[in-house]
């Protein structure tokens, strides 16, 4: 699905929703769903899918990893070469663009085109996926935005799922709800809190849309199988597709999209 065409969310639609800072399940509005991701830039969705969904997605994330497993380590993002620095223990994989049945079908779910329109507006676009495998024993991902927050509103949605339960050993995702209003990310230790992050575990099931610009880091994997999320980004119309190109980490920034190009001044790391 590369533009939205889903018919938006109707006015009497009611979500279940979690609110970052309480876990307090609510039901809320379209109207209060788009109020709680413009104050906290963090909507929580549990049980989102239906327990039916998520064998077929286990079952392509274990084919596909399987084969890679014993170089899961020398494979990863933050282990070696130019993103060493950044410390993200991940391997990344673009099912929708490989055109992965299972999650193919997942991308054009009506119920994730409808929400995202209740966030984004019509006419969002949805180009590809990004499956982040944090590795055995990894670091996870450090602090980061995912796109310089001076453009306010040049900014991705993630749309993450999680396929299985999210434990403490596995890796929670740690947000600071309201930063994406807060610009950049103050420079720090990779994996040090900063005040009033909240750590989530979300259940198999659960979709958790979070603004691009909010501060999020995902915590040590310590178990001895890959934590997994399913990310759709999707973008409001007009935002340029390449906005997630230079990440923002605390400890300086990284091009994602052309390892020949150069920063200008004003990107280069601090």
């Amino acid at each position: 699905m590369s533009t939205a065409t889903a018919a938006a969310a109707p006015a009497s639609a009611i979500y279940t929703i979690q609110p970052v800072e309480t876990g307090r399940v609510t039901q809320a509005t379209p109207h209060e769903l788009r109020e709680e991701f413009d104050r906290a830039g963090v909507v929580i969705l549990p049980d989102f899918l239906r327990p039916d969904a998520l064998p077929p997605l286990r079952a392509a994330l274990a084919e596909h990893y399987r084969p890679i497993a014993d170089k899961a380590a020398e494979m990863a993002h933050g282990r070696t070469g130019e993103r060493a620095r950044f410390e993200c223990d991940v391997i990344a994989w673009d099912p929708v663009t490989e055109k992965n049945a299972a999650f193919v079908a997942l991308h054009g779910h009506a119920a994730l085109a409808a929400v995202t329109e209740v966030l984004l507006g019509p006419a969002f676009t949805a180009p590809s996926s990004l499956v982040m495998f944090s590795i055995a024993g990894g670091r996870g991902q450090a602090w980061h935005q995912d796109c310089p927050p001076e453009h306010v509103a040049a900014f991705n949605l993630n749309r993450l799922f999680y396929p299985d339960d999210v434990n403490a050993d596995d890796g929670p995702v740690v947000v600071v709800p309201g930063s994406h209003r807060r610009g950049r990310i103050p420079p720090g230790g990779h994996q040090q809190p900063i005040d009033g992050e909240v750590a989530l575990t979300p259940r198999a099931g659960t979709l958790v849309l979070l603004h691009g610009h909010v501060y999020h880091r995902v915590m040590a994997n310590r178990t001895r199988r890959p934590r997994t999320s399913i990310n759709f980004r999707a973008y409001a119309a007009g935002v340029p597709k390449d906005v997630n190109c230079i990440g923002i980490y605390r400890n300086g920034e990284i091009d994602f999209c052309e390892k020949s190009r150069r920063h200008a001044p004003s990107m280069a790391p601090r």
